[in-house]
């Protein structure tokens, strides 16, 4: 059984590597805990604004810098959240207060911190 706090060590560890995404399955492998104790873990660290979860199972860490925000910028994790969905893109224009990109199949829209990211099916 993994320690109180461990999650949020964790996610200090990949900061001071430079990372700011993981996913649930990483944290699980890494701390030997549950996908429950992992998602109660990140729910605590959220209410304190150091993770956010665009999606389930993708986690975003919020630098001290960004906390403010909610958010690091959109180029430091979405390419993480495609990769994460097994999703190409082919073009990211802002449009409507939002963001939307263009991909390879369908996604729902999302949102981390500050951002909004909507999704459209480009075919070819």
């Amino acid at each position: 059984m993994a320690q109180r706090g461990a999650l949020a060590n964790f996610v200090d560890e990949l900061q001071i590597a430079g990372r700011l995404t993981f996913t649930r399955d990483e944290a699980m492998a890494a701390l030997g805990v549950s996908g429950d104790a992992i998602k109660l873990a990140a729910l605590r660290l959220s209410k304190r604004g150091r993770l956010v979860t665009p999606r389930r199972g993708f986690y975003v860490i919020v630098p001290l810098e960004c906390r403010e925000a909610g958010a690091p910028p959109m180029e430091r994790w979405l390419p993480e959240l495609l990769r994460f969905h097994g999703v190409r893109a082919t073009e990211t224009v802002e449009e409507d207060g939002g963001v939307v990109v263009s991909v390879d199949r369908a996604l729902r829209a999302t949102r981390c911190g500050p951002w909004t990211v909507r999704f459209r099916v480009r075919r070819g």
